[in-house]
């Protein structure tokens, strides 16, 4: 008889166990898995404050040529606020040299070299103006910014950047979108 309280009390010390491993808070980061609207983003901002920037999204594609005659192919991603607060706008251009190279799916690499806004260059320029952060601008740092499927007329993707301002401030945004061709 002891013998079958002690087997049932290891029984039930297992199941307390499991339950209390089961209900406890996980340490996973959480994300924002609502299905997006055509020509909307979803963005968090990590830093001095923490903010949810929602918005309109467009893309667009062109080739330019350099003053020495060089050929670029560009995507450009606009982000503004849609008169949604908090006030902000936030701009990528991807750049890849030579005309037949397309700029497709994968992960697109900050560039660090970027001498110039104007300059033509390879990679990928961003900036965020974020009232919330003052009037300074806010400069892509590192990270990438990752395009899951582009078609004629969509975009869809996500944004992982560290941003700087001059005075070294940084504020890290992460989020997803679905761009429409402007």
């Amino acid at each position: 008889m002891p013998h079958i309280v002690i087997k049932s009390l290891k029984v039930g010390l297992w199941v307390i166990f499991t339950l209390i491993f089961i209900t406890t808070n996980s340490t996973e980061i959480k994300s924002d898995k609502r299905i997006l609207a055509a020509g909307g983003y979803v963005l968090n901002i990590a830093g001095e404050s923490e903010l949810k920037l929602e918005g309109i999204i467009n893309f667009e594609t062109e080739i330019k040529r350099s003053s020495i005659g060089e050929e670029y192919t560009t995507l450009k991603l606009s982000l503004t606020d849609g008169q949604q607060l908090p006030g902000h706008s936030l701009g990528f251009f991807l750049s890849k040299h030579n005309q037949f190279v397309e700029i497709g799916n994968g992960r697109h690499e900050i560039s660090g070299n970027i001498e110039g806004f104007l300059n033509y260059f390879d990679g990928v320029f961003g900036f965020a103006n974020v009232n919330e952060f003052g009037e300074l601008p806010f400069f892509a740092k590192n990270g990438a910014v990752t395009i899951d499927n582009i078609e004629d007329k969509i975009l869809k993707g996500s944004i992982n950047v560290v941003f700087e301002n001059i005075n070294e401030e940084s504020i890290a945004i992460t989020g997803n979108f679905v761009a429409l061709r402007r």
